[in-house]
């Protein structure tokens, strides 16, 4: 049955509700800064008939315990016992405390911990208390020596700690492999060793905690083990002071009480109460007594704060158990009320403390007799449970942390999103959980610029047949990597592709088919390597794909970002590709050859880029010998006489007035200075591009736009050059010419850029009015009467791996920019295949040496015949561009290119090489 249940009450005499007042004001902790200024006074209450009128602390622990049973402040009921000497004299020097004492005050404080270490009584923790008790139980079978009982003190106290833990110490999963097995059966005597030795600080506190305190001289023990040696059962009790071990135990129980009160910190438990213990019935004999002034003294030597209220009863006056006060007066008031106690302690307390007196810290409070109250029942006064700060209840905890989370969640969420929309991600970046390293970043909104090996697809336009090359790369560089781990004797390089592969924003991704068709014909040229017999010297390639962004605007920070990624990886030696013969572009090459990066471009032909880095080469011929062939071609036309039109010995250039275009400039002055030198008059005509002037119109006249200078060329009956972009240009110069001269139009000689807008199948095939010829650098076997084996069989290569490029609505493009590409990375694999075969190092440096020496000069024999013709780079360290390249004229008619009529101008001695051909010097 319940103690609560069977003890009597005792309530009705002068003076309890005075008594249950000065409870309620010091039991409480209003302030968390009062933990460490104010240590709580024992309330000693005298009480002469304390067995004849029992159950005072009783009746205060019913104030402690809300209606329903549960303790809503802390509290500990111990019954001391009785007292079997009942009648003893007072003790004014205090005798010292015996061994008995010490068992007598153990047991009061293991059944005060055990009750306090309940939910209800407040669920401390007393780690050092029990750790001390565990100690005084240990015992020993006969007389063993002292090292001995160390070892085997420290093997219990492993047990202990692995038992506390619920891990039976031998006990290691048989899933674990035997090193780690036999790693931990020897590291963990020497784990628990070091953590109880209480050395190292921060590791094992509480252990390191019994070499601090100042009992039982410390200093001479090496580690916890010692003094828990000398606390072992027999051992104490012989040669121990037992006013030292029981001041260590008390130490130890107050020790645990302050560690558990603090409630630092948002997960450790805030006390709005201190701990009450009520000890009934304390006597010098039963260990009460001892409590109290071992108490005081703990308090006294150590002047640490701890916050345990004690509440005694006794007969006479602890601890010196002195004679009550007299009996209450003749109107019935007691000879010292609570509250006048507790004033009388205040006052004295700070002197009697620094004189170290026991009685420093106990509060005298004389019980009277029980007496009925006059009249009814005064009103029942219950010891409150003060609140928690405002930031410490349950429901600010709850608010607060929800917050928290709610808003390191929402910043978490914006971080991610914003890590992924700068990145060019998928929509969200699981930060420190998904890589977040990316080269590729977000610019001007929503241009993703930077490299990928195919895996980020937004570097590339999103339309079905970029995505279906870009997967196809990605696969072939994983089968790469996979082949260089089982073919490690062969070499493995990088090749970049850098191209400019977002469309501009006034176009449509359309406008990109020609980066399509040249990502394409890279493709084919990584294939052919992959599928070679293994041979040492045939190099295994992988491909990144690079955007420079519109117009190659971001060309420069791309350079310098490869220039760092081949930094680290030096399988990256070459760059192929690029895009448009413009101003960035240039700046692009020139940032790539100080970075060391040797670069093969593909359709590039501005005189001059050679001169921008001396690592650049190109696959194209320079628009000189553009311009050479095409005034052969129209010279020997004027002088043959045309059939449909009549030609005259005049020339019309129309060109961008876009300064950064060099492409267009750059043409354009070689077209002026190769047909003057063969007779023709020549005028410029300049028109702004996408109606934005850009303040470079230097020609003889200056139109608004392509369409104007499309109506304008009507009237002219020489030939008319287009020197300006294919793309978006070219469909509106055309269409100026259909709208105004459909029934008889102009001849029409367009530059190599115009196969852009051949390749655009969609645009291109609605124009069946007007027919022109264009030049080309690249030739399919369907436009040529009799195709070379180089070209059928990369086409077929090409169809292959690329179905879309034989359906109806997506055909080939026909511009030959897919054959350029593969020419220009098969250029540098071959290069690589020449340092491998003599045994040299591969890297940017010696790749650009092996480049050099693709020539049949000085009878090196390394030309290579590539599917646009040969590559031949003549020897020489300021060429770097091939000899004599073909360059084909191709007739466009009813809507598309046709294969009759076209000619080639090649090198010498090509049978198809007409004889009006010019040559390269």
């Amino acid at each position: 049955m319940d103690q609560q249940q069977e003890s009597p009450r005792f309530e009705e005499f002068e003076g309890f509700d005075a008594l249950i007042t000065m409870l309620d004001e010091i039991y409480c902790r209003p302030r968390r800064t009062e933990s460490r200024s104010r240590t709580r006074p024992i309330i000693a209450c005298v009480q002469p008939r304390l067995h004849e009128d029992p159950g005072l602390l009783r009746s205060i622990a019913d104030r402690l315990t809300s209606r329903d049973g549960r303790r809503h402040v802390p509290y500990a009921l111990v019954s001391c016992g009785p007292d079997p000497t009942p009648t003893h004299p007072a003790d004014p020097d205090l005798v010292p405390l015996t061994p008995a004492d010490v068992v007598a005050v153990r047991g009061i404080l293991v059944d005060a911990a055990n009750q306090l270490a309940r939910d209800q009584g407040g669920a401390y923790r007393f780690p050092r208390f029990r750790l001390v008790t565990w100690s005084m139980a240990q015992t020993f079978e006969g007389d063993p020596e002292t090292e001995q009982r160390l070892r085997e003190l420290r093997v219990r106290l492993r047990e202990r700690a692995l038992w506390s833990i619920a891990v039976p110490e031998g006990v290691v999963s048989e899933a674990l492999p035997i090193w780690l097995r036999l790693l931990g059966v020897l590291l963990t005597p020497f784990y628990f060793r070091a953590r109880q030795s209480g050395r190292i600080p921060g590791f094992g506190r509480r252990y390191r905690w019994f070499l601090r305190q100042p009992n039982m001289a410390p200093g001479q023990f090496r580690s916890f083990v010692g003094m828990a040696e000398r606390l072992t059962e027999g051992e104490w009790s012989q040669t121990e002071n037992p006013e030292q071990v029981l001041r260590l135990m008390v130490n130890a129980f107050l020790e645990d009480l302050r560690e558990s009160f603090r409630g630092g910190g948002w997960t450790r438990r805030y006390r709005t109460t201190c701990p009450v213990v009520l000890l009934d019935g304390i006597t010098r004999t039963n260990g009460g007594y001892a409590l109290l002034r071992t108490v005081s003294a703990v308090r006294n030597e150590t002047g640490s704060f701890d916050p345990l209220l004690l509440v005694t009863t006794s007969t006479r006056v602890p601890p010196l158990a002195d004679n009550p006060q007299p009996a209450p007066d003749a109107q019935g008031h007691p000879a010292v009320a609570a509250p006048t106690a507790l004033a009388v302690w205040r006052q004295g307390m700070p002197q009697r403390r620094r004189k170290r007196d026991v009685r420093a810290w106990i509060v005298i409070v004389h019980i009277p007799e029980r007496a009925a109250k006059p009249g009814s029942p005064a009103q029942r006064i219950t010891l409150r449970r003060p609140s928690r700060p405002a930031l410490r209840t349950r429901r600010a905890s709850v608010l607060v942390v929800s917050t928290i989370l709610i808003l390191a969640s929402g910043s978490y969420w914006q971080a991610g999103t914003a890590h992924s929309a700068s990145t060019c991600g998928d929509g969200f970046t699981w930060l420190g959980v998904e890589s977040t390293a990316s080269d590729v970043r977000r610019v001007d909104g929503d241009v993703c610029i930077g490299v990928t090996d195919g895996s980020n697809p937004h570097v590339l336009p999103d339309v079905e047949v970029f995505d279906e090359v870009r997967t196809t790369i990605l696969q072939q560089n994983n089968t790469a990597l996979q082949l260089h781990a089982d073919q490690p004797e062969r070499p493995f390089v990088t090749l970049v592709f850098l191209g400019s592969l977002t469309a501009p924003s006034t176009s449509g991704n359309d406008v990109l088919t020609a980066e399509r068709e040249q990502l394409a014909g890279m493709a084919v040229a990584q294939a052919v390597q992959l599928t070679k017999p293994q041979q040492q010297y045939e190099p295994i390639v992988r491909v990144l794909i690079a955007n420079a962004g519109p117009g190659m605007r971001h060309g420069t920070q791309v350079a310098q970002q490869l220039g760092a990624m081949a930094r680290t990886d030096p399988s990256i030696v070459a760059v192929v590709g690029l895009s448009e013969s413009r101003q960035t572009t240039a700046d692009t090459i020139a940032a790539l050859g100080a970075a060391g990066l040797p670069t093969v471009s593909a359709t590039l032909s501005a005189d001059s880029l050679v001169e921008e880095s001396k690592l650049y080469f190109q696959i194209a011929p320079q628009n000189r010998r553009e311009a050479e062939v095409a005034a052969a071609y129209a010279d020997q036309l004027v002088t043959a006489g045309r059939v449909e039109r009549p030609l005259t010995r005049q020339a019309r250039i129309y060109l961008s007035d876009d300064a950064e275009d060099l492409y267009s400039q750059n043409l354009a002055a070689d077209f002026a200075a190769s047909f003057g030198s063969r007779g023709f008059d020549v005028e410029t005509v300049t028109f702004t591009p996408g109606g934005t002037s850009q303040g470079a119109a230097t020609g003889d006249r200056h139109v608004s736009d392509a369409v104007v200078a499309g109506r304008d060329a009507c009237d002219f009956d020489g030939v008319v050059l287009y020197a300006a972009r294919g793309l978006p240009d070219y469909p509106a110069f055309v269409n100026g010419v259909s709208n105004r001269c459909r029934d008889r139009p102009p001849y029409i000689l367009a530059n190599d850029d115009v196969t852009r807008y051949v390749a655009d199948r969609n645009i291109s095939s609605t124009n069946t009015a007007v027919p022109f010829e264009y030049l080309s650098f690249a030739t399919a076997p369907e436009l040529l009467s009799t195709p070379p084996s180089e070209s059928s069989d990369f086409y077929a290569r090409l169809n292959s791996m690329f179905p879309y490029e034989q359906t109806s609505d997506r055909g080939r493009s026909l511009d030959g920019h897919a054959a350029l590409n593969h020419d220009a990375a098969y250029t540098a694999i071959l290069a690589v295949s020449y340092l491998a075969r003599d045994g040299v190092a591969i890297d940017g440096g010696t790749v650009w040496s092996a480049l050099m020496s693709v020539t049949d000069a000085a009878g090196a024999q390394r030309r290579y015949l590539g599917v646009t013709g040969p590559i031949d780079f003549g020897g020489t360290v300021g060429r770097r561009v091939p000899i004599d390249k073909p360059i084909t004229v191709i007739r466009f008619t009813g809507g598309g290119p046709t294969a009759q009529d076209n000619i080639v101008c090649a090198g010498r001695g090509d049978p198809l090489t007409q004889p009006w051909c010019p040559f390269d010097s």
